[in-house]
C-alpha cells in the first residue's frame, strides 16, 4: 500500500522501500560505464567522419569528369550528413570521457583514412604507413588503459566554480598572453610561421575543448533529469565554443594557405592535443589521483600517436593545382575535431582561395577547432 510520504509498504514484507522524487540526482553511470560510452562515442564519431571525407572525396573526383556541382551530388549530401553524425558522436564523447583522452582519439580518423586509401582508393601502402598505424593503434591502446577513471559530469554550479579556480584563471592569462603576443607579431612584422599559426589554433582549441565539455555534460545531464539549461553558465560556454571554434577554421585556413597538408595536419594535431590534456589537467583535473606511472604511460601512448600520425601523413606530395583527374585520387589523410566540418570559410581573398584550388576536397578544412 502507499503512504502518503512517497514510502511504498508490503503487508507480507514489512521491508520499505524509498521511491526518489525527481528532485534527487538522475542515475550517473559508473565511472568504467561512463569511460567506455565516452570511447565508444569518439572513435564512432572519427569513423563516421573519416568515411564523409573520403565519400565526399570520391564525389568531387566524379564531379571532375562530369562537371557538375557538388550541391547537386547526393552522394556529397550523403557524405555530409555522416561528417554531422560523426560531429555529434565526437562532441558527445566530452561528455561522458576525458578532454585529454577525447582529443588524442582523433587519431582513428587518420588511420581510418590510411586503410580506406589503400582499400578503396588503391593508394600504395609505404613502410611508414604500416609503421604509423601500428604506432597510433598501440598509442591509443595505452591513452584509453591509463587515462582517468573519476572523470565527472559537470553541473552548471560546478563549471562555475572551476572557471573561479586561481590555477584556471592563470592559465587562462597565460594563454590571452602568449596569444596577443603571437597576434601581434603575426600582423606587425608579418611573423608568419607555421608553429605560431598553428599555436593561435591550439590556445583557441584549449578554450573550445573547455567550453565543448562543460556543453555537453550540462546537455548530458539535462537529459537525464537535472535542467542545466536555465542557467546564463550553459549559454555562456555554448557562446564560447561557437567563437572559438570559428577562430580555429580561420587560421586553420591561413595555415593551409602557406603551408603543406604534410606539414599542417602533423603539427596541428600534436598542438591540439597537447592543449586538450593541459586544459583538462587543469579546468577539470584530470590527472588528480593519478599515479606516476599511470601518467606516465597516458604521456607515452600520446607520443606514439603523434608518431604514428606524423608517419601516416609525412612524406606525400603535395597535389599540383594542374594535375589530372587520375592524379587527383590521392588521399589527403586529415583529422578534424568538434565542429569542425560543418564551419566553412569562404574564399574571399587570394590567400582562401588557394586553398581551394589546391585541393578539390576543399569542403571540410581539418579543424581542431576547430
Amino acid at each position: 500500500m502507499n503512504v502518503g510520504n512517497g514510502t511504498t509498504t508490503s503487508m507480507a514484507n514489512p521491508i520499505q522501500t524509498t521511491v526518489f522524487t525527481t528532485t534527487e540526482s538522475p542515475h550517473v553511470f559508473a565511472s568504467s560505464e561512463r569511460l567506455l560510452l565516452g570511447v565508444v562515442l569518439a572513435v564512432t564519431g572519427n569513423l563516421l567522419i573519416s568515411v564523409a571525407m573520403n565519400i565526399q572525396k570520391y564525389s568531387h573526383n566524379q564531379l571532375i569528369e562530369s562537371g557538375g556541382s557538388y550541391v547537386k551530388s547526393l552522394t556529397w549530401w550523403g557524405g555530409l550528413i555522416l561528417m554531422i553524425l560523426g560531429e555529434v558522436g565526437n562532441f558527445s564523447a566530452y561528455g561522458f570521457a576525458p578532454a585529454s583522452l577525447v582529443a588524442p582519439l582523433g587519431t582513428t580518423t587518420v588511420i581510418a583514412n590510411a586503410i580506406i586509401a589503400f582499400v578503396f582508393l588503391k593508394e600504395q601502402v609505404r613502410h611508414r604507413d604500416v609503421l604509423g598505424v601500428a604506432l597510433a593503434i598501440i598509442g591509443a591502446f595505452l591513452l584509453v588503459n591509463f587515462s582517468t577513471k573519476s572523470d565527472t559530469m559537470l553541473t552548471s554550479n560546478e563549471i562555475i566554480k572551476n572557471l573561479k579556480q586561481w590555477p584556471f584563471l592563470v592559465y587562462l592569462i597565460i594563454e590571452v598572453g602568449v596569444f596577443v603576443l603571437v597576434l601581434y607579431l603575426h600582423h606587425t612584422y608579418d611573423f608568419a610561421k607555421v608553429v605560431t599559426i598553428l599555436l593561435q589554433v591550439a590556445i583557441l582549441g584549449s578554450l573550445t575543448v573547455i567550453s565543448a565539455k562543460a556543453v555537453s555534460s550540462m546537455l548530458t545531464l539535462s537529459f537525464r533529469g537535472l535542467n542545466q539549461m536555465t542557467h546564463p553558465i550553459f549559454y555562456v560556454m555554448l557562446l564560447v565554443m561557437i567563437a572559438t571554434a570559428v577562430g580555429q577554421v580561420k587560421f586553420l585556413n591561413q595555415a593551409m594557405a602557406l603551408y603543406d597538408t604534410t606539414v599542417v595536419v602533423p603539427t596541428n594535431f600534436v598542438f591540439f592535443t597537447m592543449s586538450a590534456i593541459l586544459s583538462g589537467i587543469v579546468f577539470y583535473q584530470e590527472f588528480y589521483g593519478m599515479v606516476f606511472l599511470e601518467i606516465f604511460m597516458f604521456l607515452f601512448g600520446a607520443v606514439l600517436s603523434f608518431g604514428g600520425v606524423y608517419m601516416i601523413t609525412g612524406g606525400r606530395k603535395e597535389k599540383d593545382p594542374q594535375a589530372t583527374s587520375e592524379e587527383s585520387q590521392e588521399l589527403l589523410p586529415r583529422f578534424p575535431t568538434v565542429t569542425e566540418s560543418v564551419l566553412r570559410i569562404q574564399p574571399e581573398d587570394v590567400m582562401t582561395t588557394r586553398i581551394f584550388t589546391d585541393s578539390d576536397d576543399h569542403i571540410n578544412m581539418p579543424l581542431h577547432v576547430t
